[in-house]
Parts: C-alpha cells; sequence; structure tokens
C-alpha cells in the first residue's frame, strides 16, 4: 500500500505539473502558479523521504548492526569456540553494509562530530596496535576510547578477528589470544557508541553539548531562511547531489585507483581498505548502493521519493542515464573479482585484474561527470 500511496501522490503532483504547463492566456499566471506549488510539494516529498527512509533509516540499521557486533564479540571471549568467531566475522560484514551505505551522504553530524574516522579510520596503526597487545595488561573501552582513531573502529575490528590478510581471510580461534579478545570487547563497545552518537544527532540533537539543539534531520526537513545550515529546498537537494558526487569520487580515484598505481609494480596491498577480510569490492559495490539509495529514494524494502521523480519531469532522458550507469558502476566493481572471484587484494597484482579495476575506474569517472555536469545543474 505504501509504494502504490507513493505513486498516486507522485501521479497527482505529476497531473499538477502537467496541467500548468497545458495552461495559456489568461490563465498562463494561475498556470506557472500551480506549476510551482506542485514543484515545491515534490521537492519537500524527496527532501523528507531521502532524509528519513533513507539517511535516518540507514544509520538506524548502523546502529543496530554494531550493537549486535559489539554483544557478539562479548560471547566470543566468554566462549572462545569456532563457532563464535564465524558468527563474529560474519557479523562485522552485516554491519559493514549499512556503513558503506552511508557514504553517499557524509555530511552533517558525521563530519562535524568527527565520527567518521572514529568509526572508519584508515589506514590502521598496526604498529601500535601491536604494541598495545604485546604489553598492555588490561584493556577495556575506557582505555580504547582515549587512543587515536588508527587503533579503534571497524578496521581495528577486522584484523583482530580476520588476521592479516595476506594469504587468507580466515583465522582460528586458537589464534586469538587473551588480549586480542579483550581489546575485540572494547573497540566493538566503542564503534556501537559512536554509531549510537551518530544516529541521536540525527534523530534528536545535531549538537549534543547543547540540549536546545535540534535534530539535523528536522534541520534537513525544514530548510528555509532561519535554517542555519539550508536556505532552500535548492540546498538541500544539491546537498544530495555533492553527496553522491564524492562517493563517485572517493571510489573511483581513491579508493580503487591508489592501490592500482600506475603499473603492476607499483600496485601497494597496503592500502587496500578491507584487505583483512577481502571485503574491499562488496564495501566499494555499497559505496556506489549508497548512490542509488539517495537518488531513488529507497533503502531495502522503504519505498519512497526520490531524486529521479523530479528528474524523470525535467529530464526523462537523463533520469535513465543516471540510473544505467549506478548500475553499471556496481557491476563494473563486481567484476573486478573475475571469474575465479579474487580478492582486490589479489587483483591488483594480476594483469586480468587490473584491466577490469580501470574498466570501473572509468565507468565511475562517467558516473561522476553525468552527476556534476548534468544532474547538479538541474537543481541549481
Amino acid at each position: 500500500m505504501k509504494n502504490a500511496f507513493k505513486h498516486l501522490a507522485i501521479g497527482a503532483i505529476s497531473l499538477t505539473l502537467f496541467a500548468g504547463c497545458m495552461e495559456d492566456g489568461g490563465s498562463r499566471n494561475a498556470g506557472g502558479n500551480a506549476k510551482a506549488d506542485g514543484n515545491a510539494v515534490l521537492e519537500q516529498m524527496v527532501i523528507e523521504n531521502i532524509a528519513q527512509n533513507v539517511i535516518v533509516a540507514t544509520y538506524r540499521d548502523l546502529r543496530d548492526q554494531t550493537k549486535e557486533l559489539a554483544a557478539l564479540t562479548a560471547d566470543l571471549k566468554a566462549n572462545p569456540i569456532q563457532a563464535n568467531l564465524d558468527a563474529v566475522q560474519a557479523k562485522w560484514k552485516s554491519a559493514r553494509i549499512p556503513w558503506e551505505s552511508t557514504e553517499g551522504f557524509l555530511f552533517g553530524p558525521v563530519d562535524s562530530l568527527g565520527v567518521d574516522p572514529a568509526i572508519d579510520s584508515w589506514p590502521l596503526s598496526k604498529l601500535d596496535l601491536d604494541k598495545i597487545l604485546a604489553t598492555r595488561p588490561n584493556i577495556d573501552a575506557a582505555f580504547v576510547r582515549q587512543l587515536g582513531t588508527d587503533v579503534q573502529g571497524f578496521h581495528t575490528a577486522e584484523y583482530l578477528i580476520f588476521g592479516d590478510g595476506v594469504n587468507t581471510n580466515t583465522k582460528p580461534v586458537q589464534d586469538m589470544t587473551p588480549a586480542q579478545l579483550q581489546y575485540l570487547v572494547a573497540v566493538t563497545q566503542v564503534l556501537s557508541e559512536q554509531t549510537q552518537k551518530l544516529y541521536v544527532s540525527w534523530t534528536e540533537r545535531h549538537d549534543p553539548s547543547d540540549v536546545n539543539s535540534k535534530s539535523f534531520v528536522e534541520i534537513v526537513q525544514k530548510p528555509g531562511l532561519g535554517n542555519e545550515f539550508y536556505a532552500s529546498r535548492s540546498a538541500v537537494l544539491q546537498e544530495y547531489i555533492q553527496g553522491m558526487i564524492k562517493i563517485a569520487v572517493e571510489v573511483g580515484k581513491g579508493k580503487i585507483s591508489d592501490p592500482l598505481g600506475g603499473n603492476i609494480g607499483a600496485a601497494d596491498p597496503s592500502i587496500v581498505e578491507s584487505q583483512f577480510s577481502w571485503n574491499s569490492l562488496t564495501d566499494f559495490q555499497n559505496n556506489v548502493r549508497s548512490m542509488h539509495n539517495l537518488y531513488t529514494g529507497n533503502y531495502l524494502n522503504r519505498d519512497g521519493a526520490g531524486l529521479d521523480e523530479i528528474v524523470k519531469l525535467k529530464n526523462p532522458e537523463l533520469n535513465a542515464k543516471v540510473l544505467a550507469q549506478i548500475t553499471a558502476a556496481e557491476k563494473a566493481i563486481g567484476d573486478i573479482a573475475g571469474p575465479q572471484g579474487i580478492s582486490f587484494t589479489n587483483a591488483i597484482k594480476d594483469e586480468g585484474g587490473r584491466q577490469r579495476s580501470l574498466a570501473a575506474i572509468e565507468t565511475l569517472a562517467k558516473l561522476e561527470a553525468t552527476l556534476q555536469n548534468e544532474l547538479l545543474p538541474l537543481f541549481q
């Protein structure tokens, strides 16, 4: 019923816009007003749906998944058997999905509160981490909280539960030391705290130090001259698109390109993100998926108005092009693994994998150009 309601509502707005365009003669001003009103209603629908049913919903899932991860690590410490380690590894990968699906909208509290590095700082400082593990007798969350972000977050937990990722992305439970188990419990607890902080900043107070501050979702949903962040609906919509552009650049010109190097001899596996779990390509695909979620207004089973509804009315050919290029980019990233399903760490040292990586970079560059040169101007 929700999907049907969405399409009926958008259909009604479309008819209003169409009627406005058809007005002539003495009715032209009235038609123009009707069109403007229809635009305003549709834009507000898109802003609110993306804010609530994409952004907040993703942060809610991230909070829930990391909370479950922390609970499973406590179970593993209490009962260090292989089944419990396997469960922690699976939950780590599951929790990565909503996190990587937020990277199309890394604006607002995730930036202003410094939450991003505390959750996902990369590269990890393995030297510092190994030193702590070797010398610190008791490791708890209070201790981890006061450490640098390069020994916190997802990738610290990843290193502890998957191993070094050189020859394999699995780790037998007997290789987990008491210090590693202590650190794992502490670091996932702190990670869970950070994702809770991020969720609360969007749903309750964007500035935790100010009891009178509004939730960031309210700020996004109510643009206007009195809004300190967004003076207009156009400003919010452009923020959404800029988020898409930024992650297209980061994945194509950073996450894939940097480890690839100029030639096979310059390939650098040490800077591959999520290298310990061999989860890199899945991460990158979820980054692209975050663009799709923003553009369509759909997240998992939550379906609503997205930027595409506005673009379809203004330029249907461009809408089809954006959707096709997002789909192509996600597929090109998946194709890097090749028929043998190799990890990205191995792909950058393989001639075929390198060619597939270059193809993915080109596909992302085309998407970036479309977003920057065609989509963004539509909203300016």
